[in-house]
């Protein structure tokens, strides 16, 4: 059965690559030129796993850093410069674009996917991210011309979105030769990002489990009994523990922190990973020495229509370019520039990518040291909702909160605060979003965000970010049903009366400019 997949996705992920490592030997004192060939390396576990090699074009004598670059879920490694995940993927681009620009490349297929051996262990450090050292062990004993920093120490970055990001974030505090990483819309707590307060956004549930099945891949730990019982509605408490615990949360809990100098890239309307994620990700990391930089996309993880708006971007959903107020940053050029800097040791080379950007919209964004203050707390109105009706039958209720006087960025979260919990009555669900009324009346929810109130006082909504006009005025979209959490939306016929008060995001004034390209 493997053998037929492979077959009909050849085409697009290959299967086992074959060991086509040259004999490096027979051009010493010579020129390489640019070129790529598949190798099999075998973790420390003995599994096999496939990958792609890229090597630079290097002049007799000339040396060149390694770059480690690892596939989201779902995915496989990039096969060559025409195969798919290096013309559709953003990591799977910007590993192509270092390779032109010099740099040896390494991209291999996590255990359980594409061609490599073994089982999806959910980023187990024992396995996933163990792999990720023994690709480097292989890289430090294979490959000719690599840039060290020691005896089986090549200086090495890392490179991948998603699944693909978490393991750079763990590997980094396992393996103290990691010098830099870019780590794409990817988790702080797994747990935490799928099914918030216990809620499985099952949405997404949904889309994971599809990707692999769709693929023929085996799920490992997917499919067990712990697994399968949380796509009820709620995550199975094993589950929560063990996603906790393979997550940069429970690292950063214990102070094993990330060592190597990050470039974190998060999505706006990322509903899988939000931008709190990375938020988190950049404040724990900011506790050690690394120098941590993070970019405010508008894409990431989006979810298939008619769940939220397609953008038209190609599958991950990731605009090439971003705005930083006056600076245009592209994507792609500002991972290479990480690299120069931090791998090739050239001083200034990422000045042109700054500590914080939020993009604001495709057009505009701002460039920060730090996230403002949280803004006001203001009164929630007392309201009534029915949950079984809210949002599916009957319009979602639109709370007005605050009116913006002059042009503004709003950024960052909302938090709101219940004096009546919802614990008196657990079956009656509520979900709430930051949302926008226009001067004409019109409503939009802020980055396709929406959380379930938790069963207690407090919720902190998912950060968002939107430029304002006067007369918009910003308040909460509260519904019983939302299509991103779908098995848990209730049914609850009786009303529900919500009470309390709401802090607000930060108002920044703004002024439009023109950026410029960097």
């Amino acid at each position: 059965m493997r053998a037929l997949l492979c077959l009909c996705l050849a085409l697009l992920a290959g299967c086992a690559a074959r060991d086509q490592v040259p004999d490096f030997n027979a051009s010493i004192g010579q020129d390489l030129p640019a070129t790529w060939f598949e190798a099999v390396i075998t973790a420390r576990d003995g599994t096999k796993l496939s990958a792609t090699v890229f090597q630079p074009a290097l002049k007799a004598g000339e040396t060149a850093p390694l770059i480690v670059h690892t596939h989201g879920w779902g995915g496989w490694r990039v096969t060559g410069p025409g195969g798919y995940y290096g013309k559709n993927m953003m990591s799977g681009r910007a590993a192509l674009r270092a390779w032109k620009a010099g740099f040896w490349v390494v991209s291999y297929d996590q255990r359980g996917w594409g061609g490599s051996d073994g089982r999806i262990e959910m980023m187990n450090p024992q396995f996933e991210v163990r792999d990720a050292s023994a690709v480097i062990d292989w890289a430090a004993t294979h490959l000719t011309r690599l840039d060290m920093d020691g005896p089986n120490d090549p200086r090495v970055g890392m490179l991948g979105e998603s699944y693909g990001g978490a393991v750079q974030l763990l590997a980094s505090a396992e393996d103290p030769r990691i010098d830099a990483i870019v780590p794409i819309a990817t988790w702080y707590d797994l747990a935490a990002a799928l099914a918030p307060d216990g809620q499985l956004k099952i949405g997404w549930g949904g889309v994971l489990v599809s990707l692999g099945l769709a693929t023929g891949y085996d799920l490992g730990k997917f499919v067990q009994a712990d697994y399968l019982h949380t796509a009820g509605g709620r995550m199975a408490a094993p589950v929560q523990a063990e996603l906790h615990a393979n997550s940069l949360a429970s690292y950063c809990a214990a102070g094993r922190l990330p060592h190597a100098d990050t470039l974190l890239i998060q999505g706006l309307r990322d509903t899988l990973f939000p931008l709190d994620q990375g938020l988190q990700i950049r404040q724990c990391l900011k506790q050690g020495t690394a120098d941590v930089r993070l970019l405010g996309m508008q894409g990431g993880h989006i979810l298939p229509p008619p769940l939220q708006a397609w953008s038209g971007l190609p599958p991950f959903n990731n605009e090439p370019v971003i705005h930083c107020g006056s600076r245009a940053i592209n994507l792609y050029t500002g991972i290479v520039a990480w690299y120069e800097e931090k791998l090739r040791k050239r001083p200034g080379a990422a000045d042109g990518v700054p500590d914080l950007c939020i993009s604001l919209d495709l057009d505009q964004g701002v460039a920060l040291d730090e996230l403002p203050p949280p803004g006001p707390t203001v009164t929630l109105p007392a309201t009534s909702i029915r949950p079984a009706v809210s949002g599916l039958v009957q319009p979602s209720r639109f709370l007005g909160l605050q009116r913006v006087s002059e042009p503004s960025a709003l950024l960052g979260s909302a938090e709101v605060r219940l004096t009546q919990p919802l614990t008196e009555r657990p079956d009656a669900q509520v979900f709430a979003a930051l949302a926008i009324r226009s001067a004409d009346g019109r409503l939009r929810r802020l980055d396709e965000q929406v959380k379930p109130l938790a069963n207690r006082g407090n919720t902190r909504l998912n950060a968002v970010s939107t430029s304002l006009a006067p007369g918009d005025e910003i308040g909460l979209l509260l519904s019983g049903f939302s299509d991103q959490y779908l098995f848990n939306s209730s049914w609850r016929m009786a009303p529900v009366e919500l009470q309390g008060e709401v802090q607000l995001p930060s108002l920044v004034p703004l002024q439009p400019r023109v950026a410029e390209l960097r």
